[in-house]
């Protein structure tokens, strides 16, 4: 079982990502250098002559610069156009007629957009969506967190009804160039916190914090499926442990798969997954799929440029039915800024209540939405 003890609360990670092209040629013959096999010439200085002869090395050096700066000009105009027109190309699909895929075509750039900078760049990227919620309220905090292998245990201080909440997500492109264009692997990471930041009498501690890397591989597909999309199927390891230890650890491994269907305003996405098993000696939250199932739904809908609303299902398709329901909704604040609210009633907001109902109330700041 993979466990991680402590994680740092923020750093960042940067790639550096060359690129190289390769350039064959079929080859000539001493005297007449437009029929000679240079590759036959045993010696390393006549070979390369050879080569010389036949291909001027200052054009062909011209000719790779033009190559490779026109590709990142293409790459360039891509970006720009995601960034400065963004906005107008995706309000006035949006003022058009409704049956048009406006959500098909928002996605389709999405990923156009990323497999540009995937290959261009090489940074990191937004993942998950990233919001602050400097200011949340839950009904009934669970002061004394359990599972049937670990108990109960409280902790060393009260917990208040108000606590920050913040999400932060990205992923790092893996083995730029060797795949084709449709398909991309990637390196995920998000990282989920609870801050009982106004509880002062106590020092502000953290209650709970969810790490969560995973390494998936993504296929983009734009397939014409009924009367929408599928734009792309995705495939992974994850994992998701609260970094504590007992008897407030929590933890599990799961393979998990993606699929994203699109139309006219609306993106659906549909996320089974299939937990690995673990010793019942080391299985901090063995009943964990009775809580959470074995699937999460995503629905999206694009209302305007600046205004998204977003739902999240789980549902443990059991007799004993446990359901938990997520929404969100962004909106603008001024001219830069994204204001964010959610709501959050069910199970599994955070891994050390996964088997206690959460109602919260949260207000903040948008970093990143879904698209």
């Amino acid at each position: 079982m993979i466990r991680y003890t402590r994680w740092p609360s923020g750093f960042v990670v940067t790639f550096l990502v060359g690129a190289s092209s390769l350039a064959t040629a079929q080859e000539p013959k001493t005297g007449n250098t437009e029929s000679v096999d240079c590759a036959l010439v045993s010696d390393g200085i006549q070979r390369l002559a050879c080569y010389d002869a036949q291909h001027d090395p200052t054009e062909a050096q011209a000719s790779a610069d033009e190559d490779s700066a026109a590709r990142a000009e293409r790459n360039a105009e891509a970006l720009a156009a995601d960034d400065a027109t963004r906005e107008e190309l995706i309000t006035d699909a949006l003022e058009d007629d409704t049956d048009t895929g406006v959500m098909a075509a928002l996605v389709d750039n999405y990923l156009a957009a990323e497999r540009a900078i995937f290959s261009f760049s090489g940074s990191f990227l937004s993942h998950r969506p990233n919001y602050i919620l400097p200011i949340t309220y839950v009904d009934d905090p669970n002061s004394m967190p359990s599972s049937p292998r670990l108990g109960r245990s409280g902790y060393d201080y009260g917990l208040e009804h108000e606590e920050a909440k913040y999400q932060i997500s990205f992923k790092v492109p893996l083995l730029t160039g060797v795949f084709d264009d449709d398909t991309t692997l990637w390196f995920g990471y998000t990282q989920k916190s609870f801050w009982q930041v106004y509880n002062t009498k106590d020092s502000a501690p953290f209650r709970e914090t969810n790490y969560e890397p995973e390494i998936f591989v993504r296929q983009r597909l734009n397939w014409d499926l009924g009367p929408g999309t599928l734009s792309a199927v995705s495939l992974g390891f994850n994992h998701q442990s609260n970094g504590q230890s007992e008897p407030r650890s929590r933890s599990w491994n799961r393979i998990m798969g993606t699929a994203a269907y699109s139309y006219d305003r609306w993106l659906f996405m549909v996320t089974p997954w299939y937990r690995l098993p673990e010793s019942g000696s080391d299985d901090d939250n063995a009943d964990i799929s009775r809580y959470l199932g074995h699937a999460s739904y995503h629905a999206v809908y694009k209302l305007s440029e600046d205004r998204t609303f977003s739902l999240k299902l789980l549902n443990n398709l059991r007799s004993d039915n446990k359901s938990s329901v997520e929404f969100g909704y962004s909106f603008p604040m001024g001219d830069t800024l994204k204001g964010f609210f959610q709501y959050y009633n069910g199970y599994g907001e955070s891994l050390i209540d996964y088997n206690e109902r959460t109602e919260r109330f949260g207000i903040g700041i948008m970093l990143n939405n879904w698209l």
